[in-house]
């Protein structure tokens, strides 16, 4: 049984039956393995979703690391947000597993839980350190991951559509245009 497998599992049952009523032992079922063999690796749900906040948290972050710096804070602002979106999109399972953990008493009662958005926000306050940013860019970003939860969630899962390069952008321009 490998790591992988386990979270590719877990985030197909989670996305099919939401977080709350994924089951261990629906996730032993899908995997053909035995609980003991489950347990062995992982001690809890809870630990699962710990990997899982790990391999999202890793993978974004990977992504997000390929978008070239610029030397405007504007433009490399707008290259992230594109690329977080569309990473998103691509790995619908991923954005429902974040969606679905940001409410729940797994989020609450555990740090590691925050460990994505703390370096979701090293990424883009890089800004700062490059650029004079205002002491409230941690206040937008939130408000800023927030949104793009909200807008996703509407396009992708409801209507079951990816944002088109103009909603992208008027989401760019509200967030990120200088003098807003």
């Amino acid at each position: 049984m490998e790591r992988k497998d386990v979270i590719e599992v877990t985030l197909s049952l989670m996305k099919e039956k939401k977080l709350e009523k994924t089951s261990i032992g629906e996730i032993v079922k899908k995997l053909k393995t035995s609980p003991g063999t489950l347990y062995y690796h992982y001690k809890s749900k809870n630990e699962i979703y710990k990997e899982i906040m790990d391999y999202s948290s890793n993978e974004i972050i990977r992504v997000l690391e390929q978008v070239k710096f610029t030397h405007s804070k504007q433009d490399y602002l707008f290259s992230l947000t594109r690329k977080l979106i569309r990473f998103l999109e691509e790995k619908e399972e991923i954005l429902f597993f974040l969606i679905s953990i940001k409410g729940s008493y797994y989020a609450e009662k555990k740090p590691e839980a925050e460990f994505f958005l703390e370096n979701l926000k090293r990424i883009f306050l890089e800004t700062e350190t490059r650029f004079k940013c205002g002491k409230y860019m941690t206040l937008k970003l939130g408000m800023f991951l927030g949104s793009i939860y909200e807008i996703l969630y509407m396009s992708k899962l409801v209507e079951k559509r990816n944002l088109t390069d103009e909603e992208i952008e008027e989401i760019c321009i509200y967030f990120w245009m200088e003098g807003q």
